[in-house]
Formats: C-alpha cells, sequence, structure tokens
C-alpha cells in the first residue's frame, strides 16, 4: 500500500461524513484508537466508546464542499502518519458559501491483520482560543506517577523539554525535532513544515513564555515497530506570588515519535486547546 491508498482510505470516510454518516471513520479504525476533536474534555479511548460517540452525530452533519489542503503522508513498515489543513464548506441552494470551517488532521494509521487501520485521530480548528470555562474530567492519584518501557523514555524526553520550555528556553524540543518535523497549534494559519521552519516560530516567542506548574495527565502511548504516538493533555499553570492559581491552559498533545539508532525524534506534534473554540 502506498501513500494514495492511505488518502482513499480518507478520502472515503470523509465523504461519507460530510453527508452525515460517521460511521465510515469506524469502519476504519482500530479496537484500541484514541480519539481527540475540540467538542471533547477527554480523549475517546477505544473502538466501543468511539462508536458511541460517532452514533450521535449519524444524520446531523451536512456539508457540500471538502477541501484537504497540503495533504502530507509518511508511510513507514507497518504505520502511516497522515497530516493536512482541511476546510468544510456549506452552500446554499445557489452556490453561495453560508459558512467554513477549517481544521487541523493528524491520523496516524497502523497496519495490522492484512489492513491500515487510524490508530489515533487528532482533530482541532485551525485558528482556536481557549473556553471562558471548561470542566475538565482529571484522574488523581495519591503517589507520584512512574511510566516504564516506551512510554517511560517518551515522556522523560517530554518532561525535560517541557521544563526547559517552561523556563523560556524552548531549545529543549528543538533538540528532539527530526528536519522534516511538522506542526500544528492554534495560532499557526496552516500546518508548519520543517525544524528550521520551527526554529523561526520559536524565535519570535524567546521571552514570552513562562509558568511555574506543568501537569501530564493520563499520557498514553501506541507503538508499531520504531514509530510510537504519545498522547497526553497538559495543563500550563502560573502562578501569583502567594502561590494561588493565576491561570491555567489546558491543552491536547499528540507526538509521533520515530526510533532510529536507538534514538527518538519527533516527526510530527499537534497541539490544541482542550474544547478550543473558532475565534
Amino acid at each position: 500500500m502506498n501513500s494514495a491508498d492511505i488518502f482513499s482510505l480518507e478520502n472515503a470516510a470523509m465523504e461519507r461524513w460530510r453527508a452525515g454518516d460517521p460511521m465510515g471513520y469506524v469502519e476504519t479504525s482500530a479496537d484500541d484508537i484514541i480519539y481527540v476533536d475540540p467538542s471533547l474534555a477527554s480523549p475517546i479511548i477505544g473502538l466501543g466508546a468511539y462508536r458511541a460517540h460517532m452514533q450521535m452525530v449519524v444524520g446531523k452533519i451536512f456539508y457540500q464542499r471538502s477541501e484537504f489542503i497540503g495533504m502530507k503522508v509518511e508511510m513507514h513498515a507497518e504505520a502511516s502518519l497522515l497530516t493536512y489543513n482541511y476546510r468544510s464548506t456549506v452552500l446554499s441552494p445557489d452556490g453561495n458559501v453560508i459558512s467554513q470551517t477549517p481544521w487541523n488532521v493528524t491520523e496516524v494509521y497502523f497496519f495490522h491483520q492484512g489492513t491500515w487501520k487510524i490508530a489515533h485521530a487528532h482533530f482541532s480548528y485551525t485558528r482556536h482560543k481557549a473556553p471562558v470555562k471548561l470542566e475538565l474530567p482529571l484522574p488523581v492519584s495519591s503517589s507520584l506517577v512512574e511510566y516504564s518501557g516506551v512510554l517511560g523514555e517518551l515522556m522523560a524526553l517530554e518532561q525535560a523539554a517541557m521544563q526547559r520550555w517552561r523556563g523560556g528556553d524552548l531549545g529543549g524540543y528543538l533538540d528532539l525535532y527530526a528536519p522534516a518535523v511538522t506542526y500544528f497549534d492554534p495560532g499557526s494559519p496552516l500546518r508548519v513544515d520543517g525544524r528550521e521552519a520551527m526554529r523561526s516560530i520559536y524565535k519570535q516567542l524567546e521571552g514570552q513564555i513562562c509558568y511555574e506548574v506543568m501537569d501530564f495527565v493520563d499520557p498514553r502511548v501506541l507503538l508499531s515497530g520504531d514509530l510510537a504516538v504519545l498522547f497526553y493533555r497538559f495543563l500550563s499553570t502560573s502562578l501569583n506570588p502567594d502561590g494561588s492559581i493565576k491561570s491555567r491552559t489546558p491543552w491536547n498533545c499528540t507526538e509521533v515519535y520515530q526510533r532510529l539508532q536507538g534514538r527518538w525524534s519527533i516527526l510530527h506534534n499537534h497541539w490544541s486547546l482542550i474544547n478550543g473554540e473558532r475565534e
């Protein structure tokens, strides 16, 4: 199977979606899928929960124009990383544009038992802002959470990079990025391509990022060969001088890592605000 076949799967599911039938995505998804979109305060874990979620929108979504922008497919041995910007357009009966919705889309397909299935899907509005109020269900542990295996390896990298990031040193993530890394965040109008483009963006952010507390919430990893998909929710919290909370920002984060010669590098990064609203 090649990149054209991956796009064919995605396009077929999207064509059904825009005609009110979301079950094409369900049929194309793996048993352990992790799914995120702007309507969710928590990720959907597993095919059963995903099917139940999609059944609630059967017959409720219709639009006439479907545009894939900057479609990029990276093929690996038993995994495929698909990223694109997307625009859904509702037209009036005479063909005039009523509304358009721009999206960032990350889809990771795994090849399993002779077929390609979506292991992880992350949808967010292209430009979006945090909601005024958010009810966020969080797991609470009374002891220190320790991660093992591949999840432990990746979380050690993430925690080290984020520790530098929250203090204003943005180089921790640049050190992890592959040369051809791709990137989505709430402020970029399109997908950002390449480490040097990321370096330019980060240079503009120097001195603007500082917060005291970082919380990684329920990180999970999906693994296929040397490709790993890491997903977690993240809370960045700034404090007042007296230690009380000044502000807190809730995030969804997808990191797609590849292990080459024993070293993990980030191929793709997708940040979105939980329940992010269109600007």
